[in-house]
């Protein structure tokens, strides 16, 4: 995907998501109050575009976000250790997450009714963050 596809794909995939919602589940599980530069809105903003584009581990999309001024634009920062993106990921209470997809699905559901939202969503593969470190 070129730049302008990825931006226009990227504002389609936030633009469903309730973001005043979201900040509110983040703001009363206290999830950014000490937080610096990784908040939970970047981090998802961040792994949506991850997703987008496919990469692979942490290592690769943090060097995305070092070397391209477009997921810098997209995401609202200039750089994030691979480090910081495995802690952001296991302080992210999966609570949250389930609450954004149930919105989700609800919205799809709404917008294409369920018989065309059921065939839409078997296509919908998640991915599982383990309880604890694989070794």
């Amino acid at each position: 995907m070129d730049n302008h596809t990825i931006k226009t794909v990227f504002k389609e995939y936030i633009h469903p998501l309730d973001i005043k919602i979201i900040q509110k589940m983040i703001d009363v599980e206290g999830i950014d109050k000490y937080v610096k530069k990784l908040n939970t809105l970047s981090y998802i903003r961040l792994f949506l575009y991850a997703q987008l584009k496919k990469l692979e581990n942490l290592a690769v999309i943090s060097q995305s976000v070092s070397r391209k001024k477009t997921v810098q634009r997209l995401v609202g920062m200039d750089s994030i250790s691979k480090s910081q993106l495995s802690r952001k990921n296991r302080q992210i209470p999966h609570e949250i997450t389930e609450v954004i997809l149930r919105h989700l699905i609800q919205k799809v559901q709404y917008t294409l009714g369920a018989v065309k939202a059921g065939k839409a969503l078997d296509k919908l593969h998640l991915i599982i963050h383990p309880p604890f470190p694989c070794v």
